[in-house]
């Protein structure tokens, strides 16, 4: 009976340590196991030394995810690859991290989709490290997107594809590169040359100079300078240069005004220009219509003309008549006599 409650003990005693143990590793891991994930790969064409499976993923210095895998793109896509496509992309590192999925109600197309829009806004990932313990992690950040173009890779990626960027110390090394080789172009011994002789020129220069002649020809001058001074403040002060001041001023004065006045008068003429056209027209309109009520009315005219005229020998004769008979004009004509007979 002994015995087997020991190996019953045994049994629940071995339970229970598993039990820990899976709870251990689950709170060890974050919880990574009841999560979405998301995995995804990158490719560097520089060292990643310092960086591990494991290493972190941040996002603007917030961990996001941690890197799972690290090797080289010849290895993992060597079949998939030509000749002249294995010699220049055999030597890629892939590095394939996690990180959680923030968009689990997405369909397939619509991750892609959001994706897609990130990269082009500039989503890029590079390493980085941390103060000076040198702890390589992964950054992800928004970058300039002209400046770190994507990589177009000939095969097909068995992650999601997330652009890489140089790291900060790869672009510092390619920049003292660059300036060290600028360096071997130039003839540093040649330059350090003449600059000693000009150094040694000058020297002499400066020993062979009478320093006290100098100082007394500087001496001079400045006072030569203010004695000119002087003199220019004498002739300034002058009572005839004054009022020659004050008539310039006044003068000024009166070309402003005029300046003013003629302004004026270029905007009635300006004014009076553009109303002129109007004008124009409105006469040539009369006289067009005056012209035409000519040619429609000329035969009325005409018989007025006419009778006009006839009235005036009428009247002409009349007064002729009145003047050689004035009684008739005041008396008429004498009644006709009685008893007269018609022949």
């Amino acid at each position: 009976m002994s015995a087997k409650a020991n190996y019953h003990k045994i049994g629940v005693f071995i339970v229970l340590g598993l039990v820990t143990l899976i709870i251990a590793i689950v709170a060890l891991s974050g919880g990574k196991w009841f999560k979405n994930v998301v995995y995804w790969e990158s490719y560097f064409d520089e060292s990643v030394q310092g960086l591990a499976v494991g290493s972190p993923i941040k996002y603007r210095g917030v961990q996001v995810g941690t890197v799972e895998a690290i090797g080289f793109v010849g290895d993992i896509y060597g079949e998939e690859l030509g000749k002249e496509d294995l010699l220049r992309y055999g030597r890629y590192i892939l590095v394939r991290g996690s990180v959680a999925d923030l968009s689990p109600h997405l369909t397939e197309e619509e991750k892609k989709a959001q994706h897609g829009g990130r990269i082009t806004a500039g989503l890029r990932v590079r390493l980085a490290s941390q103060g000076v313990t040198g702890v390589v992690y992964l950054e992800a950040d928004y970058l300039d997107a002209q400046q770190y173009p994507t990589l177009d890779v000939p095969w097909k990626p068995q992650a999601v594809y997330l652009p890489s960027a140089p790291s900060t110390v790869s672009v510092l090394g390619a920049a003292l590169h660059t300036i060290a080789r600028d360096l071997e172009k130039a003839d540093i011994h040649t330059i350090t040359r003449n600059l000693d002789s000009l150094v040694l020129a000058v020297t002499k220069l400066v020993q062979d100079t009478n320093a006290q002649a100098l100082s007394s020809q500087t001496g001079r001058v400045l006072a030569e300078f203010q004695e000119l001074a002087g003199q220019t403040r004498r002739l300034v002060e002058r009572p005839e240069i004054r009022a020659m001041v004050s008539d310039a001023a006044g003068t000024v004065q009166g070309t402003r005004q005029l300046i003013a006045d003629l302004s004026e008068a270029s905007k009635h003429i300006k004014t009076a220009s553009e109303q002129f056209p109007g004008a124009f027209s409105r006469l040539e309109r009369t006289v067009q219509r005056m012209d035409k009520l000519m040619s429609n009315k000329s035969q009325d005219i005409e018989d007025t003309v006419e009778n006009l005229r006839v009235m005036s020998e009428n009247l002409r004769e009349i007064t002729d008549n009145a003047k050689r008979y004035p009684a008739q004009v005041f008396l008429g004509e004498p009644p006709p006599r009685a008893g007269a007979t018609k022949r």
